[in-house]
Formats: structure tokens, sequence, C-alpha cells
């Protein structure tokens, strides 16, 4: 079986160009249900983080498929207007990107912790959907072990531990003292949730949205109050800084509403892909809009020793893969079980 990779991220796109490409649960489980039902390909996982989209499939080695042009008709989307914001890879530099994508090597914050969650997180998706097959799970389970590897070894001894709410409270604390700053969290998932954790140890008055079908099923922060999200302009119009960290489809701080607010915050946070803030907020005079880009901007390198360990690292587990893929199919070239 062949395995192959298309993809954008932040390296060959904008957060212009990665919204158009973002997927919910809902997108994600129709691309990867369509590719089964249809018979494009024996098994397929989707990859959708604020830095990268990738569609990874394997396909019998006979089959021509050219993905990037699949994933664009099927998202609707002009391939010749994008296509060359993707790249495409196969078999052993496909399993090669993949394991530096799970170890945080290939985000914007070197090193990303979260990244390896949503790696695994992609994989149990699609197996829920019985969309995967044995080669991608082999592929996936080999990643996400060299990345648990080159995380222990490397990652945490030469950059330690960082993630985009650590990035942005820091990046905060640059602009101006957080202790008593009112600040409304927009979002209740793990990011805004983290970034109100990580508020509230920096003395900043936190106020988290709640979605009302949500209350009393979501673990909010000790220390941070709670607003319906349908109250959050009144609660803007007493901030001092906004963050919203979502996964509308939609804008959650529209212009319209925003501009005509009595007193507006000085900072707004905008985590989300697709945006949560309409860009024109940040034409505004006294607003400060940094979108995800803005703050995961970084400029740290990993040594070249330790980057040589981390190609000895994959090479490995790349050999293990193919160890594995011999001997299945020998047993399937002999008649025995798969």
């Amino acid at each position: 079986m062949k395995l192959i990779m298309t993809g954008l991220d932040h390296k060959r796109s904008d957060i212009a160009v990665r919204e158009k490409f973002a997927l919910t649960k809902e997108s994600t489980e129709r691309i990867l249900s369509a590719l089964k039902q249809r018979g494009l390909a024996a098994g397929s996982v989707m990859i959708s983080t604020c830095n990268r989209t990738e569609l990874y499939v394997s396909v019998p080695p006979e089959v021509i498929l050219e993905p990037t042009k699949l994933l664009c008709r099927m998202l609707d989307r002009d391939y010749g207007a994008y296509a060359h914001y993707f790249s495409e890879s196969s078999d052993e530099k496909a399993i090669d990107h993949l394991c530096r994508v799970a170890s945080g090597l290939d985000s914007q914050i070197l090193g990303d912790d979260q990244i390896i969650t949503q790696v695994r997180e992609a994989l149990e998706f699609s197996r829920e959907l019985h969309c995967t097959d044995s080669y991608l799970e082999t592929m996936f389970k080999t990643a996400i072990q060299a990345a648990k590897k080159i995380k222990t070894r490397l990652v945490l001894k030469t950059l330690g531990t960082d993630s985009v709410p650590d990035f942005t409270v820091a990046k905060l604390k640059n602009i101006c003292p957080l202790a008593n700053q009112k600040v409304l969290v927009i979002g209740n998932g793990q990011m805004g949730r983290l970034v109100s954790a990580l508020l509230i140890q920096e003395k900043a008055e936190v106020t988290l949205t709640l979605r009302e079908y949500k209350k009393g099923s979501i673990q909010v922060p000790q220390g941070a109050k709670t607003v319906s999200y349908s109250e959050r302009y009144a609660v803007i119009a007493q901030a001092d800084i906004v963050v919203s960290a979502t996964a509308s489809p939609h804008f959650t701080l529209t212009y319209g509403e925003f501009a005509k607010l009595a007193h507006l915050p000085g900072i707004v946070v905008d985590l989300a892909v697709p945006r949560d803030a309409d860009p024109a907020i940040g034409e505004i005079p006294g607003v400060n809009l940094l979108s995800i880009d803005d703050i995961s901007r970084d400029s740290r390198n990993i040594p070249t020793e330790s980057r040589m360990e981390i190609d000895a690292i994959i090479h490995k587990h790349i050999a293990e893969y193919y160890r594995w893929l011999s001997f299945k199919e020998n047993i399937v070239r002999v008649g025995g079980p798969l």
C-alpha cells in the first residue's frame, strides 16, 4: 500500500490562506467518509490545526491519486489558485514529515507541546469513523513513538515545553503588566481554559465565556468568572484585553458590534483559525489586534548536534515501519491472515 500526504502549513501560507482550509469536525468527517464511500482511498486521516491542514491517505500502488486537487475539490476551493501553497510527499518522505510534525519540529512554536496530542486525536477520530487501515495506523503510531522520544530526549532539554497559550501570555506580558487587567477569554475549549489559567497566575481578572448548552459541563479554571457567550460584548465594554480562541466558522467579534462599544479594549488576541475577529477591528485607532501568527513567531533554533540525533531517531522509526511492512506483505504473499 502506498502512503500519500498533501498539506499546507504556516511556512508556505499565511493565516488568510490557512483559514480557507481549516476544518471543523463535521467537515473532516464529511471528507474522510466520502473518501471511503467513493473508494478513493483505503484509509485516510486528516490533521487540521492552527498551523496546518494535512490529508494522509493509503492507496494501492497502482492507483494514481492527485491528493491536492482532490482536497481542493472536496472543499470547493480553486485548485489553480491554491495548489502552490501545498506540498506533497509519499511513503518514506511522508512518514519522515509526520514524525517532524508530531514532534513539534515543524510548528510555529518550535517544540509545540500540543501537536503530539492533536496528531493522536486525528488518528483516533478517523478510527472512530472506520476510515483508517493498518498502514495508516502503523504510520501514525510510528510517528507518535518517534515524537515522544524526540521530545523527551532532545526538545525538553534544548527548548523546554511551550505552547500557544504560553506564548500568548508571554507576549501580553511584554506589552503591559497583567496584574489587575480585566481580560475576557472567548472560548471554553482547551486553548481558552489554558490561557485563562495562565492569566490568573499573572493576577489578571479573567472572565471566560460559556455557551448556554455547556454550562455545568466545563471545568472552569479556579479564579475565573464566567459569562454567557451571548453577553460577551457587554463584558468587552469593560475589558482591557480580549482573547478569542474558538472553533467557530464565523466571527465571534464583528467590526460593527465591536466598533460601536463606548469603551474598547486596547488589545485583542485572536488565536483561532479560521479567525474569530474581523480583521477590520485592527484598523480601529487604539486597538492592537494580534493573530496567532503574530503570537507564534519563534526564532529559537535546535543545535546542530541535536538535529543529527533527531534525524537518527526518525530514521530508526521509519526502518521499524518498513520492517513491519515487510512482515505484513510476506504474510499476505503466503496467504496467511492479515
